[in-house]
């Protein structure tokens, strides 16, 4: 065999060996993506280690039932730890509070300027003093009033990031125009609010878990 017949013999070995890689590569990741198989795998397979400050990953239970997470309950403004503008705004008094229920499969957020609040108004009319909304952890931008009834329609979607960790996205009249990771420290003692943008420094505000009598 001569020269230039060796080399088009490798030649044709070697494109015979990329496209057979190239067809069972392509098989399998259409395996992974076709009915959900990628993921049933990987729910057969341990999680992968925690790292630190980041929650489980494998969060579709608590989606579905959020009752056990670690934001459930109720929180304090810590105005020490905060970004001192928060104090200065006058936005929240001393008593400043948060409260997360889980309820029908999703969660019920209250938020009040002091505590406890004067009356129960905040869940109908449009007050500073305090707001109640409601939402599921589907990352869903239908949630209505996560201001409270201010006529401003605006909505609101929440991703649940990993067990510590929801993502909330607000939008008025279907324009994104707020951002903000809730995070839980691995201790389940603090809560951290930080509202980001594309530009300007980001929000940092503080609560500590407290044991609340309602």
């Amino acid at each position: 065999m001569n020269r230039s017949a060796r080399y088009l013999g490798f030649v044709s070995i070697g494109v015979a060996l990329m496209l057979a890689s190239g067809a069972r590569m392509l098989s399998q990741g259409n395996q992974g993506g076709r009915g959900g198989q990628g993921g049933e795998a990987r729910a057969k397979l341990p999680e992968a280690p925690p790292t630190g400050f980041f929650g489980s990953y494998r969060v579709v239970a608590d989606k579905m039932d959020p009752s056990k997470l670690p934001i459930i309950g109720a929180w304090r403004i810590n105005f020490d730890k905060s970004d001192p503008s928060m104090k200065a705004q006058g936005r929240f008094k001393e008593t400043g509070t948060a409260i997360y229920t889980a309820v029908n499969g999703g969660i019920k957020n209250e938020v009040f300027l002091f505590y406890p609040p004067k009356d129960d108004s905040y869940k109908t009319v449009f007050t500073d003093d305090g707001r109640e909304f409601w939402f599921k952890l589907d990352g869903k931008n239908i949630y209505e009033n996560p201001q409270g009834p201010n006529g401003l329609g605006q909505t609101v979607g929440m991703w649940l990031v990993d067990r510590n960790t929801i993502f909330r996205e607000r939008a008025t009249k279907g324009v994104i125009d707020e951002r903000v990771l809730y995070r839980v420290s691995p201790d389940g003692k603090t809560l951290v609010w930080t509202t980001f943008n594309s530009g300007g420094d980001s929000g940092h505000v503080v609560w500590d878990r407290i044991q609340l009598s309602r």
